[in-house]
């Protein structure tokens, strides 16, 4: 199995967790299973007195039994060594809201996710994708000065983290440049709780 599909099958085995919950919540939901429409950034409908909401459900699969205090949002990458917009910006995705989930633990020691019944918590944060947006050009991170970043550390082969001058880089986050991926990501990295105080995100279930 190739590690997209391997990919592919961690998600919809985390899919069928994450089902469970919104059915415990009381939620009346429509999960998405159209390709097209998937690739529109919706996983999720969610609807709620009337009004649909369109859910891209971003998970932190490669970091099972640990919890990162960060989450990173696209803004670039590489495909066929020709320069592709990431999904934060890319104005063909459809997505309102971000779900975020972290902090996915497995019970009795296990490493691997086999089955949906193999986790034994996670959180998740709902990120209101336009506010968030709203919030990076508040403090001089539009779409153009990323993309001036954007284009410096690629220029300048800068892997890693890179620290910038609008985010505080212990408290609220930093751009990360992907060496290790084929795709040469280029990602604005942003710690959880500051979304949370700057009332870009609530925590939707933490447990």
């Amino acid at each position: 199995m190739s590690k997209f599909q391997s990919d592919l099958a961690q998600e919809e085995i985390l899919s069928k967790y994450l089902d469970k919950i919104y059915k415990e919540k009381k939620i009346e939901f429509e999960r998405i299973f159209d390709l097209d429409i998937q690739h529109q950034g919706i996983d999720l409908k969610i609807f709620v007195n009337s009004n649909q909401y369109l859910i891209d459900e971003k998970a932190q699969l490669h970091y099972i039994n640990s919890e990162l205090p960060t989450f990173t949002f696209e803004l670039s990458y590489m495909k066929n060594n020709i320069l592709k917009n990431g999904w934060l910006f890319d104005e063909n995705k459809k997505t309102e809201y971000y779900f975020l989930i972290t902090g996915i633990y497995l019970k009795e020691n296990k490493t691997k996710l086999k089955t949906s019944d193999d986790i034994k918590k996670l959180k998740i944060t709902s990120v209101n994708r336009n506010k968030m947006i709203q919030h990076l050009d508040s403090i001089g991170l539009n779409i153009s000065s990323l993309q001036k970043y954007d284009n410096h550390f690629r220029m300048n082969n800068s892997y890693g983290k890179n620290e910038i001058t609008e985010l505080d880089k212990y408290s609220e986050g930093l751009i990360y440049f992907s060496e290790q991926l084929v795709e040469k990501p280029i990602n604005i990295q942003l710690r959880l709780e500051y979304l949370i105080q700057s009332e870009v995100a609530k925590k939707f279930h933490y447990v």
